[in-house]
């Protein structure tokens, strides 16, 4: 996806992120910012094989840019994410000078 002009600084607004995911176990989902000064844990996504549902979690962060950390703990805990959507907004052109 091309990025909008001028979308360098903006400062977003994370707030939902949805997935087509299946396996075994539950999936353990972080928010990051930038070298990781500021983090949020999302609630852990039970996952079943088969599903007809694409689960979603709602999240409120907001920075600059974000990462996803996803991940499984336990022996026998397996997944297969297929698609993920995380919706944001623009809500700031940029921090204080």
């Amino acid at each position: 996806m091309a990025k909008a002009a001028g979308s360098e600084g903006l400062i977003n607004h994370y707030h939902t992120v949805r997935m087509r995911v299946t396996g075994v176990g539950n999936l353990l989902m972080t928010m990051y910012s930038l070298d990781e000064v500021n983090s949020l844990v999302l609630v852990p996504l039970p996952m079943i094989t088969p599903s007809a549902i694409e689960p979603l979690r709602l999240s409120n962060f907001k920075t600059q840019r974000m990462s996803l950390e996803l991940k499984t703990t336990e022996i026998d805990e397996q997944m297969r994410i297929s698609k993920i959507v995380i919706y944001i907004k623009p809500v700031e052109t940029g921090f204080p000078g």
